[in-house]
């Protein structure tokens, strides 16, 4: 195959790993929140009345509708502070 073929070889194969690492990553933190595991890559919790979606291999979550990407721990501190 040609150069492009090559280079998304490539791309597959360093996406995998950022994902993998990812998990990892997440899976040794300690969280303040217990979480369900639907999946090794999808999680969810209760936080503050409502639900938060955590995808770890992404590092993406959802919360009230919202999609975001990275800085879950101090999205969760900030909401646990105001449940105190």
């Amino acid at each position: 195959m040609g150069d492009v073929g090559d280079d998304f070889r490539a791309f597959r194969e360093a996406k995998k790993q950022r994902a993998a690492a990812n998990l990892e990553k997440a899976e040794k933190q300690d969280w303040p929140v217990d979480w369900n595991y639907h999946s090794p890559w999808h999680w969810s919790c209760r936080l503050a009345g409502k639900r938060l979606d955590y995808w770890p291999t992404k590092n993406k979550f959802q919360y009230d509708g919202r999609i975001s990407c990275g800085g879950l721990r101090g999205f969760i501190n900030k909401r646990l502070v105001g449940e105190k």
